[in-house]
């Protein structure tokens, strides 16, 4: 049965925690203090026009635009706090809605799909998010409240000039979305070509193989020459873009302040205030231009949360218990040995007695692992499940940071010399495994699928040992190498 999915809206919601609140207060307060700013440079501006400059005026300027970046600044550690919280909220949802669902284990494709969502991808979009909503909500802010003040303060006609450059953008925006896109998708798509090709760089190269080799090159070359016009394209239509928005901005608030300064000729404190703020105005048409265009980012990061949800509840293949061939299938306990037919059959023999070991038979491709995965799936919280390919958490591992990768850090700083890291073979690691799993678990059943595969003679028998503990204790369904099992 398909599993429903969790909405966008459900995602973001992970995101509304008290960093996320602090970091929105601090920005109100940051863009508060740019439009003081503003305020103070106007004020200034006038006193100069009376013939009254005061250094206490520079001081406030001053004084205001250092807090509002500070402010910033203490407001990018919230959102940092707010992301890191939004991720690990992702994680713990999808542990809870997945713990159970075994089948996803042996399924290469949904791992292959899925992992990268859990490693990386959401990781990245959670924060790309926060970025947007960060971006967006400051410029809105800063927009907003620096043409209020220059509204009050000079001409109101200044703040319906810079509400008009903003709708005129976002219609441009609007009607040129699918172009943008395509050009955007294109590029996308040769870059990925492009990277596609290089995979195969090392297999080519290394081969010495003339022909193949010449083949090779003629390909990556094509893919080289696509990428490029691609990237010239997409480059060309979003700088276009952005010129062509700066431009139309530029003309309205202009158009407006020569207006302005022909309508209020005869008043100096009014026209030097004008002049003062005027390289805050053309930062404002910047702004209005981003704030129009970032709209597309956001759109962007939206599509890209959809595939975050989409991999919450991976799907399983659903013909995966028709894997089991039963027929081929042989499970032992102790001197008896039963074939059975379904999974439900399977189970009664599990449940048939608390204590003791029962071997899978069967051979390759009969479905044993396939068998251990159902059962785990039945059974859920009763079972402990230990899979072939092993990549449980466990205390050793932790503690020798086996499962850290190396950081290879290219510089020319003298470092002291890394710290030596035990290290364990697949046969020591599997042992230490099953020790801690004796030493620290406590379940009814135990599911072990091939626990002693890579181990030598003598550390198969202390394994033995281990598992005949297990088995004095709960019940054992193991697939084993033993001979005569």
């Amino acid at each position: 049965m398909t599993r429903p999915q969790i909405t966008r809206l459900e995602f973001l919601r992970t995101l509304l925690c008290p960093p996320l609140y602090i970091m929105v207060i601090l920005m109100v307060v940051e863009a508060l203090l740019g439009a003081a700013t503003t305020w103070l440079v106007i004020r200034a501006g006038r006193h100069v026009a009376n013939e009254q400059f005061l250094l206490t005026d520079l001081m406030w300027i001053l004084a205001a635009q250092s807090a509002s970046y500070v402010a910033g600044a203490v407001s990018w550690i919230y959102a940092e706090r707010a992301g890191f919280r939004c991720y690990g909220r992702y994680m713990l949802r999808f542990a809870r809605n997945n713990r159970h669902e075994n089948r996803l284990l042996h399924d290469r494709a949904q791992r292959e799909e899925g992992e990268p969502f859990l490693t990386g991808t959401t990781f990245n979009n959670v924060f790309n998010v926060i970025y947007e909503i960060e971006a967006q909500l400051k410029l809105f802010l800063g927009i907003a409240l620096n043409a209020a003040v220059l509204g009050v303060e000079i001409d109101v006609s200044l703040a319906a000039a810079y509400v008009a450059v903003f709708a005129i953008l976002t219609m441009l925006q609007w009607f040129l979305r699918g172009r943008i896109a395509d050009a955007y998708l294109a590029n996308q798509r040769q870059n990925n070509r492009l990277v596609a090709q290089g995979y195969t760089a090392w297999d080519n190269v290394f081969a010495g193989n003339g022909y193949n080799l010449r083949l090779w090159l003629m390909g990556f070359k094509t893919r080289l020459r696509d990428c490029l016009k691609a990237q010239i394209v997409a480059i060309i239509a979003r700088e276009g873009l952005s010129a062509l928005d700066a431009i139309i901005g530029m003309v309205i608030v202009f158009a407006v302040l020569t207006w302005i300064v022909i309508a209020n000729a005869g008043d100096t404190a009014l026209l030097v205030a004008l002049a003062t703020t005027l390289p805050r105005q053309i930062e404002m048409i910047a702004d209005v231009h981003e704030f129009a265009s970032g709209w597309n980012d956001v759109v962007a990061v939206w599509t890209r949360v959809g595939d975050v949800v989409d991999h919450m509840r991976p799907h399983p293949d659903p013909a995966f218990d028709a894997r089991i061939r039963f027929d081929r299938l042989l499970l032992r306990s102790g001197g008896d040995a039963k074939l059975c037919h379904s999974v439900d059959e399977a189970l009664r023999l599990v449940y048939a007695e608390p204590t003791g070991r029962i071997t899978v038979r069967g051979g390759n491709g009969a479905g044993k692992s396939t068998l251990l995965a159902v059962l785990k799936t039945e059974i859920k919280n009763r079972a402990y499940y230990w899979p072939t390919a092993d990549r449980l958490a466990f205390r050793f591992a932790m503690a020798a940071k086996l499962d850290e990768d190396e950081i290879d850090e290219d510089d020319d700083e003298p470092r002291p010399p890394k710290p030596v890291r035990p290290g364990f073979s697949s046969g020591e690691r599997q042992l230490k495994s099953l020790q801690e799993i004796v030493e620290h678990t406590d379940a009814s059943i135990y599911l072990l699928d091939e626990w002693d595969a890579n181990l030598d003679l003598t550390n198969r028998a202390t394994a033995e040992e281990l598992v005949e503990q297990l088995s004095r204790r709960a019940r054992v369904v193991e697939i084993s190498h033993r001979e005569g099992r």
